[in-house]
């Protein structure tokens, strides 16, 4: 790698060093486009404005649900099936376990419930074994959890959660072992494209390269200010409250959602012995930059709205709040992705506004990013992400 990148006196790279494809952001998609490229033998180098895993964007909090009946687009399912490929490959090669498989319970009205019509759907069509389960059913094989009138319930065998933090360090160090030079605490200052490829400014150097992946997650509409996205930024709470026993990972408690009308709640078990996670994927706060997101203490409405679940729904679960974060939703106009080739300059790759439900796909977006960028196609079928 030394001599691949070579550095001058300063200790900054040489003038002269050239890349194949240059990835701006190493969060969970950048980190997996940096690997997919690298161990194809590309040249590649990661560019990151903050340290890897930080948390100032979408790509921390510990964990992401991951589940393959998709109630958003049964389009998505064929990604997903990729998606725990990659999951189970990228385990192997870390050496490491990325993804807890806990199973998935949802609990909603089958006449009134999108989340849960949708998931039986998704299912259905593609044959995912799930679970139908009548109120007694679901209190008897989860106990730990409250139905209301009405419901019923969906168990998905086949979800469970990935770590998020740990993920994206995963696929980067991999990533540096193939080859791949991943800068962190790199401001970009601008880039443009001319007869010899593309060239990226940063504070403290000019890099050039043939190819550009823009994986800028929050600060993608700025990254493609040229194409007008229509992107929105959302902020978004996590929240850690103490729990009982029953809540625990090794005591069997699968990640769970909520859908009381329009709301939907989601979940995963404790890992620590102390806490377990919780969150609204429908209340937040519109903001206008990234760094808008931070908050020194939730808003009470908030705050109030998430204990009063806790109460009907999880009685285990005290209202003693042990810590919380903030995310941001990159949101599209559909709550679809956008992945695609620069409509004017074929050299630009870019995938962005994953809305909240990205970040499971991180495997396989990286691996599409990476045929792309080397082929200007991919085998996945992604024409429904597409900017148009």
């Amino acid at each position: 790698m030394g001599e691949m990148f070579g550095k001058n006196a300063n200790g900054n790279l040489n003038e002269d060093a050239r890349f194949d494809v240059i990835v701006l952001g190493v969060g969970g998609m950048g980190s997996a486009a940096c690997y997919h490229l690298a161990k194809r033998g590309v040249r590649v180098l990661g560019l990151e404005q903050f340290s890897l895993t930080h948390d100032r964007g979408s790509s921390h909090g510990e964990t992401r649900i991951i589940r393959k009946a998709y109630f958003e687009d049964p389009s998505y399912v064929p990604l997903l099936e990729r998606a725990y490929q990659l999951w189970g490959e990228l385990e192997a090669e870390a050496q490491e376990r990325l993804f807890e498989r806990t199973g998935l319970v949802l609990f909603g009205k089958p006449e009134e419930s999108v989340v849960y019509r949708g998931t039986h759907e998704s299912a259905k069509k593609y044959s995912i074994p799930m679970e139908t389960l009548l109120i007694s059913e679901a209190a008897s094989k989860f106990p730990m959890f409250r139905a209301k009138a009405g419901e019923s319930a969906l168990y998905e065998p086949s979800g469970g959660f990935v770590l998020a933090e740990a993920s994206v360090a995963a696929h980067a160090r991999l990533a540096r072992a193939h080859g791949a030079l991943i800068l962190e605490n790199q401001t970009v200052l601008d880039y443009k494209s001319d007869d010899e490829g593309v060239v990226v400014r940063t504070r403290e150097q000019v890099f050039r390269a043939e190819k550009l992946v823009i994986t800028g997650g929050a600060w993608t509409k700025m990254l493609l200010a040229d194409l007008g996205l229509p992107l929105r930024l959302k902020r978004m709470i996590l929240y850690w409250f103490k729990a009982s026993p029953e809540y625990a990972l090794e005591n069997g408690t699968p990640c769970f959602f909520f859908q009381d009308g329009e709301e939907l709640t989601y979940g995963s078990p404790k890992r620590d012995g102390w806490a377990i996670k919780i969150a609204s994927h429908n209340r937040g706060a519109w903001v206008e930059a990234p760094q808008d997101k931070f908050l020194l203490a939730p808003p009470a409405d908030e705050l109030t709205a998430m204990r009063k679940v806790l109460n009907e729904r999880m009685p285990g679960v005290t209202g003693e709040l042990v810590k919380f974060a903030t995310c941001l939703y990159t949101m599209t106009p559909d709550e679809n992705f956008v992945i695609d080739t620069h409509p004017v300059d074929s050299r630009i790759v870019f995938a962005g506004g994953f809305s909240g439900h990205g970040f499971k796909f991180a495997p396989v977006i990286g691996e599409i990013l990476a045929d792309l960028v080397q082929s200007g196609r991919t085998q996945h079928p992604i024409e429904f992400l597409h900017i148009r």
